[in-house]
């Protein structure tokens, strides 16, 4: 017997129709026959006179009838209660990031926490990134994602904190396809075509990592912003729209970048790296927090491995897991975080 069988049993007395009972269960009406048969073999009888228009309850049918009516939906309360319980009973993590880490490696760093510490609820906090580490310090989350670009100094803030590097989020030059999927605008630029591309503004630390590169390395031709603005969201449309070059986060372009709807307007050389960093205080933190802390500090599965969800993951011999489970969302060995202040890696290209 399965509870799905009932179900099916109910819609089809309240509608009448094999049709509309298989589009109120979402299946194909072949499949509610075949389970309204499996039920009819469990219970050794027919339960429906299909020869009437609508179809009517045979005598065993109307004797089924209170005892699914009185089983199915206290069934249906208790699996919702009890996962209201576990859910309300899990541990809960706040983070602060910034917008780029909320859509990008966040889902998929808590999901992967689900999977290798038990239950747990995250709770995320969207700041602008040049005020991750202030407002964290001030104690508004248990932990903080946050971005390191080589070349740029950090928060003062930071000298607060500690900081483990958990993976690379390498910006990309990407721009919409033209004819046969080639890239509308292309690096390195012309003279006589100058780069159409959409800044952040120097508000911003992304864009100030942004305009620093491409002022370092477009020297040879006019520089020619279409728009500017810090929100990379804002960016990602314009460039669908065709309308210039935006160095966007991997994470937030993969299915882009798989779809065809984003190309890449240069080689890989052309990316600006950026490092994802953990942040947290050098105070104790809940024992939910500490524990996500560990995981990610033992090198075991690192984040690289969930930003880059399309590329393989960073090899580094002589690390071993230490993680619960079988969690690993790469088959590749895993690359240890490192303790941030230890690494000092030179701008690609």
């Amino acid at each position: 017997m399965e509870l799905y069988w009932l179900q099916d049993f109910l819609a089809l007395v309240r509608t009448g129709s094999f049709s509309r009972a298989a589009a109120e269960r979402h299946v194909t009406q072949s499949a509610l026959s075949r389970r309204i048969q499996a039920l009819e073999d469990w219970t050794g009888a027919p339960l429906f006179d299909r020869s009437s228009h609508p179809v009517s309850l045979t005598l065993p049918g109307q004797q089924l009838l209170p005892i699914a009516v009185a089983s199915v939906e206290p069934l249906l309360d208790f699996r919702a209660s009890i996962r209201t319980q576990s859910a309300a009973a899990a541990p809960t993590v706040s983070f602060m990031m910034p917008t780029a880490c909320s859509a990008g490696i966040f889902p998929a760093l808590l999901a992967r926490l689900n999977r290798e510490i038990g239950p747990l609820t995250g709770l995320g906090s969207v700041q602008r990134i040049d005020e991750v580490a202030e407002r964290y310090v001030g104690g508004e989350s248990d932990l903080a994602l946050s971005y390191r670009h080589p070349s740029l100094p950090r928060p003062v803030a930071f000298k607060t904190l500690a900081a483990i590097e958990i993976g690379d989020e390498p910006l990309i030059p990407v721009c919409s396809a033209q004819r046969q999927g080639q890239p509308g605008y292309g690096l390195p630029a012309r003279a006589e075509a100058p780069l159409a591309w959409l800044p952040y503004g120097r508000n911003s630390f992304i864009g100030r990592a942004v305009d620093d590169e491409v002022a370092r390395r477009v020297v040879a031709v006019r520089t020619h912003p279409l728009f500017e603005d810090p929100l990379i969201f804002v960016l990602k449309e314009l460039a669908l729209q065709g309308l210039g070059v935006a160095w966007l986060p991997r994470s937030t372009i993969e299915r882009n970048l798989g779809d065809g709807s984003l190309v890449r307007a240069g080689t890989p050389e052309w990316d600006i790296p950026l490092t994802v960093e953990l942040l947290r205080r050098r105070t104790a933190l809940s024992p939910a927090a500490e524990a996500v802390w560990a995981l990610l500090a033992s090198g075991a599965s690192a984040v690289s491995e969930i930003t880059q969800t399309s590329a393989a993951a960073t090899t580094n011999p002589g690390t071993k897991s230490a993680t619960r489970g079988s969690g690993s969302m790469a088959p590749d060995a895993p690359k240890p975080a490192r303790a941030a202040s230890h690494r000092r890696a030179p701008a690609r290209g």
